[in-house]
């Protein structure tokens, strides 16, 4: 049994390293009278997340985040805030550390594995390593058009149905990947519920930017970089333009969010 505590409303896995988390993801097996309580959902959240899961907008991923199984703290304040507010996390577990341990040991198995890639490169550089990979890469689709969003989730859908994998990775900004794991999450439960068969439900991975950094796509920062919590600086100086108004400006209210959060 994996350790957990408890912060901004999340539970996140306390654990000094993945040994156990990844054993546990391995081992995962899902039943019909889980979905209440449980989704069969991996996150790692980090400030920016958790400044998001607060925004009305975005209540309805917010209050099913709260049920992943696996909610790992990705980010170095997370932790540093966790030490503050007295309930202290051993360490910070990000998802692009995790999926190296994952993907070794997946390597070892015949599991059935779908990949939701961002790009061709990611899906064909992966399949490469492991034959029983699937990817699919949707197109570019804005998350507020509800025509292409559905259109999306609808080939994902198809795509886990025809293949009936064991896990599925996703690996495409907030909020498009939560949608698609959620959609699918709510399809498949209604399957089992009218116990439509085959039927198997996966565990859904939502791990960002964790496969390019693992192919060396994109540059991670350094060790000493990481340990200082200065990884989010290094992407920022990588992509400015992009990151400035997360960074500088949304990513602020986190402060006002901790300071709720001592009063809880």
């Amino acid at each position: 049994m994996l350790a957990r505590k408890k912060i901004y409303d999340l539970d996140f896995i306390n654990e000094a390293d993945f040994e156990k988390v990844v054993t546990e993801i391995m081992q995962f097996e899902y039943f019909k009278d889980y979905y209440n309580t449980r989704l069969p959902l991996l996150i790692t959240p980090n400030v920016d997340d958790v400044v998001k899961f607060s925004k009305p907008e975005n209540k309805f991923i917010a209050d099913n985040m709260t049920k992943a199984s696996f909610i790992l703290p990705d980010g170095q304040f997370i932790v540093w805030s966790s030490w503050l507010l007295q309930n202290p996390l051993k360490k910070r577990l990000p998802g692009s550390d995790l999926f190296p341990a994952l993907w070794k040991k997946i390597k070892e198995t015949d599991k059935t594995i779908l990949l939701i890639a961002p790009d061709e490169r990611v899906g064909d550089l992966l399949s490469k390593e492991y034959a029983h990979l699937h990817y699919y890469v949707p197109p570019f689709f804005d998350e507020n058009n509800k025509a292409a969003l559905d259109e999306v989730i609808e080939n994902c859908i198809q795509q886990i149905n025809t293949l009936q994998p064991d896990m599925v990775l996703i690996g495409i900004r907030f909020p498009k990947q939560h949608f698609i794991a959620l959609s699918a999450i709510e399809h498949l439960q209604t399957r089992l519920t009218e116990n439509v068969a085959p039927i198997k439900m996966p565990l859904f991975l939502l791990l960002g930017a964790s496969f390019e950094f693992y192919l060396g796509i994109k540059k991670r920062a350094p060790k000493f970089v990481r340990f200082l919590g200065m990884e989010w600086f290094h992407r920022f100086v990588q992509e400015p333009r992009r990151l400035f108004r997360r960074f500088f400006i949304e990513d602020m209210a986190f402060f006002s969010i901790f300071w709720k959060e001592i009063f809880k």
